[in-house]
């Protein structure tokens, strides 16, 4: 049986992302293990700094068995008596960011890692900062960022930022569960920021083939898009259908911040809105 682990905390962000995952964790006939991380207060930060270990009672520890009674409450209630839900568990032994990822890492049946966005911050700007970058370098399986008001819903439509390198068929490939489970759609893109030329072309055209020669899984077509505009947002998300959940391959840190902060300028910001996974880079 797989698991999702969920990194949660007391800000509303991140209980969204909670709830969200048992959403998927129920489809996916899988279970929730919860994380409480702990936010890292400026007086702490300075006695790591400076060597010193923190008391344990200097950090605040949110009280994961009761929130786990909830959120079982909650799913009982909103579900059938007869069908089958995921087991909600949690570990109150770790709390800091280092301990929980190698306890997750520890974990061969973790498939999954969910955070929420915290309140006041944006997604573009969370996934880029110290924390996410950490949870996603560290992690050796997919990411999912989940932003605030992000509604409990079948995801329809999937939409993969392909890289046209070879590791995308596996990180493709990766999604395929998520994808039948939900009998959604998934749109490999390709981003043009040039007008493509012939080897760029080729490239496609083996992503095209790869998609149908090497997956095993219906629903999944390509699209190679014009994304040359001084001004780029989101709006290719929104080809064909509107996109549910959005999902690239991990890439270097110039390359993320490139990626998103392609909706940010200096006249208008265009926000992403839907949750986020971040493939590991496979060797």
């Amino acid at each position: 049986m797989k698991t999702i682990a969920v990194l949660t905390g007391q800000d509303s962000g991140s209980r969204t992302a909670a709830r969200y995952a048992l959403h998927l964790a129920k489809k996916m006939k899988a279970n929730v293990l919860l994380f409480h991380l702990a936010p890292v207060t400026a007086s702490i930060l300075q006695m790591q700094t400076a060597g010193e270990e923190p008391e344990m009672n200097d950090v605040k520890n949110n009280d994961l068995g009761a929130y786990a009674l909830q959120l079982e409450q909650e799913l009982a209630a909103s579900s059938f008596s007869a069908s089958r839900l995921p087991e909600i568990s949690f570990d109150a032994a770790h709390t800091e960011l280092v301990d929980i990822m190698t306890a997750i890492d520890a974990h061969t049946d973790i498939a999954m890692v969910v955070t929420g966005v915290p309140d006041q911050e944006e997604l573009a700007d969370y996934v880029l900062g110290d924390t996410c970058s950490r949870i996603i370098d560290w992690a050796r399986i997919p990411v999912m960022v989940v932003p605030r008001g992000t509604k409990r819903m079948n995801p329809e439509k999937i939409a993969y930022a392909a890289t046209l390198k070879e590791e995308d068929i596996q990180s493709i490939g990766e999604l395929g569960e998520l994808m039948e489970s939900f009998a959604a759609e998934l749109m490999v893109a390709h981003l043009c920021l040039v007008q493509p030329d012939k080897e760029v072309k080729n490239k496609e055209k083996e992503l095209q083939s790869a998609l149908h020669r090497d997956l095993n899984c219906g629903g999944v077509y390509f699209r190679s898009i014009d994304d040359s505009q001084p001004v780029r947002d989101w709006k290719w998300l929104k080809a064909n259908k509107t996109t549910d959940i959005m999902a690239l391959m991990l890439r270097p840190k110039v390359e993320m911040k490139s990626f998103f902060k392609r909706g940010q300028n200096s006249e208008v910001t265009y926000h992403i809105t839907v949750p986020v996974i971040v493939m590991p880079k496979r060797p």
